[in-house]
């Protein structure tokens, strides 16, 4: 079921002391980078990790150890497989927890899984039915060892992993599952005759077709116990024996959905302890759509469209909306669920989420969806909300909102948010790109302080901190008064006057020398964790990948051009930004044939 170990590479040296993971003294965000996680005190899962002693990184299906003797040299450890897809990773000491994919249907004949998540379904058909079509696998690791890695837990999950978090030893990872039901019809069968009726007769024939099916599916559904509709946990032990997880149902505990909730899926938070040798896990649920998540060191916020979008089409009634659920993290690995409410609009990431003094801020925009059909639709909005618990009469904690300011930029949509204390900033764009700086210190009456219209648009916006802080340093894409060029750019923003703030530097980045036309995109556009800011040194480093075409004299043909570079930016609050330099890793993806 599982590869083993490759082993250590012939130059790391074969002392245990050498494969410690001490981190020697080097102290994160002086000495080394880590992951660019959005809240202070809580860690991402990402494919690379480091303590400064050591990088560990996700590369196929291995995880590869470095050991940093000293900075500027590297020597390569161990490389271990593990099984499925490997994404993501979360360090805490001396473990390591990777998460990884795997495609029910390609779990081989004989593998422990594979009768435990499908199983031969006898119907007409007689077909093989799988629960879930992908399980997410965490294996916790110890790497005090790190010649020789050891795994110590294999857990599979059913669904598909989302996103990871880590508050000091606590380990929790968010999958999505869409549960199977063996019998469920989601297709209408048409009478033979159907296509001789007249478009009348059509529709009473589609409408009972309709309800037959609802019929159908009520009876599939009546006949299926609920333990067989709700994800379910395997854990593999020392001896390759599988134990599987079924999550009690009694009471719903451990379950929750919103009162009109129409999600079909399971929003499912697994939670590990890394203290001590016993591992301890739990599983909460959501059913919902699919969601984003949210953490700070105390909270956890799972946000999901009320409606998914088909239930737009036609129901001119229904507008945007989003549920907000909360969950309670600061008891170590414990997960407690502490209310839900909910705000008009549609979120656009996990930054436009915050907690701040135990309350929920949100960005939305609404009429996002731009209903075509209708003569007059509604115009998009921009929207601030801030949330509080509350409990009725019962006792049922609920999430009110307690402060909203709107009508931000009407007829635009949110394209990146952030929220840092009492302060907010909000990126909306149609044609020009307003910034717009919020004061959120009092919770009932936020305002509006500052706006600043420019060309262009940023799709990550970051804070810069101690000496330079005031700034805003952010990526997005260049443009004109004609819209957007869609080639990247960094921006540094000057905020010391919260009401009238001030583009203090723009910087195209082209990636190529010379003219003509290119594209040139950055991951880190739509992935923070792309997006690394080295303080100490003033430098933003950011991928990026520029696309050109020349013709070629002597060829005598057009010759295309791919450029991958790690481009390097100085930071200077006072004379803008410039280009520091670049390492190019073209040589790995071109070839001497690539031309059109």
């Amino acid at each position: 079921a599982e590869m083993g170990d490759t082993g250590a590479a012939d130059s790391a040296p074969s002392d245990s002391a050498a494969g410690s993971n001490e981190a020697g003294g080097r102290e994160e965000g002086v000495d080394f980078s880590g992951t660019n996680n959005q809240e202070e005190g809580v860690d991402e899962a990402d494919f690379v990790k480091t303590n400064g002693e050591y990088i560990y990184t996700l590369n196929g299906n291995r995880l590869h150890i470095f050991k940093v003797p000293r900075f500027g040299d590297l020597v390569h450890y161990s490389a271990t497989e593990f099984e499925g897809h490997p994404t993501a990773m979360m360090l805490h000491g001396d473990k390591v927890v990777i998460y990884s994919r795997i495609h029910t249907w390609n779990l081989p004949e004989g593998h422990p899984v594979r009768d435990l998540v499908g199983q031969a379904y006898q119907d007409q058909w007689n077909y093989w039915y799988w629960r879930t079509s992908e399980l997410t696998k965490v294996t916790v690791v110890d790497v005090a060892d790190a010649l020789s890695p050891q795994k110590l837990r294999h857990l599979y999950l059913e669904g598909s992993y989302q996103t990871g978090r880590k508050v000091d030893a606590a380990v929790r990872m968010v999958s999505y599952s869409w549960m199977e039901v063996p019998g469920i019809r989601t297709w209408v069968e048409m009478p033979d005759d159907y296509w001789m009726e007249d478009f009348e007769r059509q529709q009473d024939m589609y409408a009972e077709a309709v309800e037959e099916v609802i019929e159908h599916n009520n009876a599939v559904i009546a006949g299926t116990a609920l333990e067989d509709m709700v994800p379910r946990l395997y854990e593999r032990l020392e001896d390759d024996q599988f134990i599987e997880h079924t999550f009690t149902v009694d009471g719903c505990q451990g379950f929750s959905i919103a009162d009109d909730g129409n999600g079909r899926g399971f929003t499912s938070i697994l939670s590990l302890d890394l203290f001590g040798d016993t591992f301890d896990f739990e599983a909460d649920h959501l059913l919902t759509n699919p969601s984003v998540t949210y953490a700070s060191s105390d909270t956890l916020v799972i946000a999901e469209p009320a409606q998914d979008w088909w239930w737009f089409w036609g129901n001119d009634d229904i507008r945007e909306a989003t549920n907000i659920h909360r969950f309670a993290i600061s008891d170590g690995a414990a997960t407690v669920y502490s209310g839900s409410g909910r705000i008009d609009g549609l979120i656009l990431n996990q930054f436009s989420l915050s907690e701040h003094n135990d309350y929920i801020r949100v960005a939305a925009t609404t009429g996002q969806w731009n209903r075509w059909w209708l003569e007059d639709p509604e115009p998009m909005n921009n929207h601030v909300y801030i949330l509080a618990e509350t409990a009725d009469e019962e006792g049922v904690v609920m999430l009110d909102t307690v402060g909203h300011v709107g009508d931000i930029a009407p007829g635009e949509r949110i394209w990146s948010s952030r929220f840092v204390g009492d302060e907010g900033y909000l990126v909306t764009f149609r044609q020009i790109d307003p910034l717009w700086t919020l004061d959120l210190s009092n919770p009932e009456q936020p305002e509006i302080k500052g706006e600043l219209e420019i060309h262009g648009v940023s799709t990550y916006i970051h804070p810069l901190k101690d000496e330079q802080e005031g700034f805003l340093l952010t990526i997005g894409y260049g443009g004109d008064a004609n819209g957007l060029d869609w080639n990247t750019q960094v921006s540094l923003f000057d905020v010391t006057n919260f009401t009238n703030p001030q583009l203090a530097s723009a910087l195209p980045m082209a990636g190529i020398e010379g003219d003509g036309w290119y594209y040139a995109h950055s991951e880190a556009t739509h992935e923070h964790k792309a997006f690394q800011y080295w303080a100490p040194r003033q430098l933003l480093a950011i991928p990026l990948s520029t696309y050109r075409y020349q013709y070629d004299e002597d060829a005598r043909d057009y010759r295309y051009q791919y450029v991958s570079r790690l481009e390097l930016i100085h930071v200077d609050t006072e004379n803008g930004l410039s280009n520091y330099g670049h390492v190019d890793h073209s040589a790995f993806f071109n070839s001497q044939n690539d031309h059109w």
